[in-house]
């Protein structure tokens, strides 16, 4: 099978970025042929076909705030940039379309007119362009505008086959559409593969806390620190905090203050397996709806339990294997808990954790893409006029 892999942009590694390299190889191992299409950026690869830069982010300059506004306005309206020329020489079976942001969804739209095509949902942008919904409830103006956005893009979406990567993060999307909006879809749990060979893992320590990931307000940092002012010093508990970002001056400053907090900085996959050894709860106090956050993946198959905020609540873990809170005093509260948690109480939440981790399998989410792909042409048959190849 012949597959277009497509994503705007390498300009991160993020989490969607990597899986896109990661599932691109999965599938050339079991002999498909994959071509990646994005746009020249920091971290693309000789071997990726390039998209075009598409008119609103030319006439964005060097001008951020205009760049933005025309970004998000492009996004609607400009049909440029991802063409089907690009695409046709490939003449692909399947398009796999991960990020439109960027791209547009006018050139999706036509792209799903002409192959059979499916997009897996990493975010939340069809119903705010923030992408974790930071603009919702701002105004009854805005969520006006946010409505009238999110009806044009689902009409734009209608042609295409949206892959789910968790019910709930279906049900979030579906929520914030405007009424009588459906996005259908199929649920396709995702999941990363695992690096190394298998790893055995240690008991899990009640005691000491791992927070990992971009040191930012909106990832809950601050509210982290905070909590730990009231709990550093208490049952011998200790807080790992691993990752880099515009607060990392914050957090630095707080290791050489508050007793039990250690500054691992950045870590590779050696160094979060280390500190994830160590601890007993991975601490997730995002204060943004989060999709699929790799590193609760990560903590799930290391057999350790999650305390995450609300609004976070990572989609692949079980109730049985989380500890939510909503505010800093709750999250506060639940440190000092899970601290001086009996060891019979820790063993049985950890083993949750653990389930839920084995149900996150890489070649069984590999199996389930490709059957998606099957799927979607053979539902496509004969419906669409396929452009010739020019080679």
């Amino acid at each position: 099978m012949r597959i277009a892999m497509v994503h705007s942009s390498f300009a991160i590694r993020g989490g969607a970025e990597q899986y896109v390299r990661d599932l691109s190889a999965a599938l050339v191992d079991r002999g498909h042929e994959v071509q990646v299409f994005s746009r020249p950026s920091p971290h693309s690869l000789p071997t990726d076909a390039p998209v075009d830069t598409r008119i609103s982010a030319r006439l964005g300059g060097a001008d951020p705030r205009l760049g933005k506004v025309l970004t998000h306005l492009g996004d609607l309206a400009d049909p440029t940039g991802l063409r089907l020329n690009a695409l046709r020489d490939f003449a692909p079976d399947v398009v796999h379309v991960h990020n439109w942001q960027g791209l547009g969804v006018l050139p999706l739209a036509r792209i799903a007119r002409t192959w059979p095509t499916c997009h897996t949902v990493h975010d939340y942008a069809v119903a705010d362009p923030n992408n974790s919904l930071a603009n919702q409830g701002r105004s009854d103006l805005t969520d006006r505008l946010l409505r009238a956005r999110s009806a044009w893009l689902v009409r734009q979406l209608r042609g295409v086959s949206l892959l789910w990567p968790a019910a709930r993060t279906r049900d979030i999307a579906q929520r914030h559409l405007p009424q009588g909006s459906t996005l259908g879809g199929t649920v396709v749990p995702l999941a990363v593969p695992e690096t190394g060979g298998p790893v055995s893992w240690p008991a899990g320590n009640p005691a000491v806390f791992l927070f990992l990931g971009a040191l930012s307000e909106h990832k809950g940092i601050d509210l982290l620190l905070a909590a730990w002012r009231e709990v550093a010093g208490q049952d011998g508990a200790t807080l790992l905090i691993g990752g880099d970002g515009p607060r990392r001056a914050d957090v630095e400053a707080a290791a050489r203050e508050l007793p039990g907090l250690e500054y691992l900085g950045f870590l590779d996959a050696a160094g979060k397996q280390a500190a994830m050894a160590r601890a007993g709860w991975l601490v997730f106090p995002s204060q943004w709806a989060e999709n699929f956050p790799i590193s609760c993946v990560e903590a799930l198959r290391a057999g350790r339990p999650i305390i995450s905020s609300e609004v976070a609540r990572p989609p692949m873990a079980s109730d049985e294997s989380l500890r939510i809170f909503r505010t800093r005093a709750e999250l506060t509260e639940t440190l000092r808990r899970a601290a001086s948690m009996p060891p019979a109480d820790y063993d049985t939440i950890a083993a949750a954790a653990a389930r839920d981790g084995r149900e996150l399998n890489w070649d069984r989410h590999v199996d389930a893409v490709v059957d998606a792909y099957t799927a979607l042409r053979a539902d496509d048959a004969g419906r669409r006029r396929v452009p010739a190849t020019r080679r």
